[in-house]
């Protein structure tokens, strides 16, 4: 499945910023450095449909996009790199807080993880704000082309335990070299569905 038409929709602080939409919604969330704009640039065939920086953690919001008419992509700020100290983490949690126990049109999350590393408290507090809300998680393993197939599968493993989630929500996957990319679509796609069988 290629997508192609995506639009920037708007960049929010707060809940009276976020789009009114009635499609489903997914976020992407990880560190600072884990390549969140990179996957979705590789998921819509752009190169800069979400911003890449040079610098990680300077984007501080929630950026929406819609992809086709048919999904919204909320691009969570990076984690793990905040220079502003216990403030800058009590904006980040004032910035999400709102957003999981308040956006209905939320289906799932992508978490997006550097296949080579293990899962660390961050990364699990963020599948800890998905539980609560009840939605389903796919860890988007990224890099996957920086080692071998069998380290791929021990790395998967060891990241799917880490989290506690199915080894069936780990998708290896490579912005750069787009590997893994229609697999991550289909999983999108399957947590949708699965939300629509479930209402």
């Amino acid at each position: 499945m290629q997508y192609h038409d995506i639009t920037f929709l708007t960049s929010a602080a707060g809940m009276q910023q976020w789009p009114e939409s009635e499609l489903p919604e997914v976020i992407f969330a990880g560190r600072s450095n884990a390549g969140k704009s990179s996957l979705i640039n590789a998921l819509t065939n752009r190169s800069n449909a979400a911003y890449v920086g040079k610098t990680p953690g300077k984007t501080k919001l929630l950026n929406f996009f819609e992809v086709d008419h048919k999904i919204i992509f909320c691009d969570a700020p990076g984690y793990g790199y905040a220079k502003g100290g216990t403030s800058a983490a009590v904006s980040f949690a004032d910035l999400l807080d709102p957003y999981f126990e308040n956006r209905s049109s939320l289906r799932g999350m992508i978490l997006v993880l550097d296949i080579r590393r293990i899962p660390n408290d961050d990364d699990l507090t963020m599948v800890e704000y998905a539980r609560e809300s009840h939605l389903p998680v796919i860890a988007a393993c990224v890099k996957s082309d920086k080692i071998s197939r069998s380290e791929q599968q021990r790395s998967l493993k060891r990241i799917s335990e880490a989290l506690h989630i199915s080894s069936h929500s780990t998708v290896p996957c490579s912005s750069l070299k787009k590997e893994g990319i229609e697999e991550l679509w289909s999983s999108i796609q399957q947590m949708i569905q699965n939300h629509k069988e479930t209402v």
